[in-house]
């Protein structure tokens, strides 16, 4: 019986050793292929990476091409030229792989084809540019000669999206952009009292987390979300997409889209800025601010104090651009965020990065 007993015990055991080694070795395997997956994601985020950084750099010998045909004093000269033309060559960005159409960089779909084919490229690349002058300067709202006017623009953003979203007006509706503005101008001027009295670190102090006004201009729009009324996602993502940083010279009238156009004055109204586009797609660019406010008091029929009291700083020109450039490899993505300078050139003869941000 005590035989029977030890074999029966050592049955056990033996089952008993070959589940553990059944299940640590399907916990190896698990971990080596585990291993193996985060080894493959790490690589190909890499890739997704320098591909991003790669858009990025095609984008800015887009500009380049850009700058260099603008300024060119052969091109002016060209029957029929429009300024507008040769905005085609950033506004479509930049795209990997190519699409075969008409909008392709590279040619047809054969050519397009056997681009894919010859570059051994794995992954995808899309560059997003856009001008910066054809936003609003919020830093701006510390030079006292402006702020009457940029209050006016960010005043009127809010009125429209109140307009045109039922559920923002209702939850909303009280709201007055001109204290979110005197928060900014807090947040960037360079003394420590409050635009509306007490002192400019009074809220920041009470935070969990507390911490003091810049007390300079802001180096990113992201830097909105630090400031008083702009930690509300809604606000935050109301004025994202209309502002800049940059010091553009004021609102690019050739560049602005209806909204911004709004915003020059209330006496617009969207009609006008339907007109003001399709005026600079038929007959060309303003030659400057001065034009376009003659084209506004003469055509649309304006008063003769359109855009003077207050006064929306205007430029036709056009120097900084941002550009996103997101790659992606086998599910992996990157996204790099740049602004640049054309009007800037390094040692090297590269544009000059005002901001680079790897995400």
């Amino acid at each position: 019986m005590a035989i029977h007993s030890k074999k029966g015990i050592a049955l056990i055991l033996v089952l008993s050793s070959l589940a553990m080694l059944s299940a640590m070795m399907v916990e190896f395997t698990f971990r080596s292929r585990m291993n193996i997956k985060i080894s493959s994601n790490f690589k190909n985020a890499i890739k997704a990476r320098e591909l991003a950084q790669s858009g990025i750099h095609f984008a800015m010998l887009e500009l380049k091409v850009y700058k260099t045909l603008k300024e060119h004093p052969m091109i002016q000269k060209i029957p029929g030229f429009k300024e507008s033309m040769i905005d085609m060559i950033w506004q479509f960005g930049f795209l990997y792989p190519p699409l075969p159409s008409k909008q392709a960089s590279f040619g047809l779909e054969k050519e397009a084809a056997e681009l894919i084919e010859k570059s051994k490229i794995d992954g995808k690349i899309h560059v997003k540019i856009s001008d910066e002058s054809a936003k609003i300067n919020i830093n701006d709202l510390e030079n006292t000669q402006f702020r009457e006017g940029i209050l006016q623009q960010l005043e009127s953003l809010l009125e429209q999206k109140k307009m045109a979203d039922e559920a923002f007006f209702d939850k909303y509706r009280n709201l007055r952009m001109e204290e979110l503005a005197h928060n900014i101008i807090d947040w960037i001027d360079k003394d420590t009292d409050g635009i509306d009295g007490g002192g400019e670190d009074d809220y920041y102090s009470r935070l969990p987390i507390p911490y003091k006004t810049k007390n300079a201009p802001l180096d990113t729009v992201s830097e909105l979300a630090l400031i008083e009324g702009f930690d509300n996602e809604d606000i935050f993502n109301l004025l994202l997409p209309h502002v800049t940083v940059y010091p553009t010279g004021g609102l690019n009238v050739n560049r602005a889209d209806a909204a911004q156009l709004l915003s020059i004055s209330p006496e617009l109204t969207p009609e006008d800025a339907e007109s003001i586009i399709q005026r600079r797609t038929a007959e060309g660019y303003f030659k400057n601010g001065a034009e376009f406010e003659e084209y506004c008091r003469k055509t649309l029929l304006k008063s003769a104090e359109f855009n003077q009291r207050p006064k929306v700083p205007l430029t036709t020109s056009t120097n900084i651009f941002s550009l996103v450039s997101t790659a992606e490899v086998k599910g992996a993505a990157q996204k790099i965020r740049a602004v640049i300078d054309i009007s800037q050139t390094m040692p090297d003869e590269s544009l000059k990065i005002l901001y680079w941000n790897v995400n």
